[in-house]
């Protein structure tokens, strides 16, 4: 229990800098969170999933199942199939890594939580839309341009990518 005491610890004190800074935006009132759309879950998710690459499996898996048990009940089958899909597909960022992005189009890396984050999920995009930018509401750093060399050079985190 001792192990994932610094998990959680670094975890809630992420999300209390994520809820000062919901707090702030302009738009805080019209926030909606949901399944799958949501920052705090997104933080618990980037946390588990490294509980359960350091070795911590069931604490991992439970981490993230409890937090969705709590505020999506319901949805636990479909958080399962989220952890599996995740723990297969994922890719460690490398130049390798960020070649084949370039080469397939994409112009940037939208991490679904705020950086510098190194469990952050990165999800490859072809273009800006109104989406993506929307992404922006809190000033947040969530967006890495592909066609800059240093935004990328020490990026760490994970990227859920199938290539095409």
């Amino acid at each position: 229990m001792d192990e994932t005491y610094a998990y959680v610890h670094e975890l809630l004190n992420r999300q209390m800098a994520l809820q000062a800074k919901i707090e702030d935006s302009p738009i805080a009132g019209d926030i909606q969170f949901e399944y799958g759309h949501d920052y705090y879950q997104e933080e618990t998710r980037c946390m588990g999933l490294r509980m359960i690459r350091d070795g911590l499996d069931k604490e991992g898996e439970k981490l993230i199942l409890d937090f969705t048990t709590e505020h999506y009940p319901g949805n636990e089958e479909n958080e399962k199939k989220w952890i599996g899909k995740m723990m297969r597909y994922l890719n460690a960022i490398t130049p390798t890594l960020i070649d084949n992005l370039l080469a397939e189009g994409y112009t940037a890396l939208q991490s679904n939580v705020e950086l510098p984050n190194e469990n952050a999920i990165f999800y490859p995009i072809y273009d800006l839309n109104t989406d993506t930018k929307r992404l922006l509401f809190m000033d947040s750093n969530i967006l890495i341009d592909l066609k800059q060399a240093d935004a990328y050079e020490n990026l760490q985190g994970w990227v859920y990518y199938t290539s095409t």
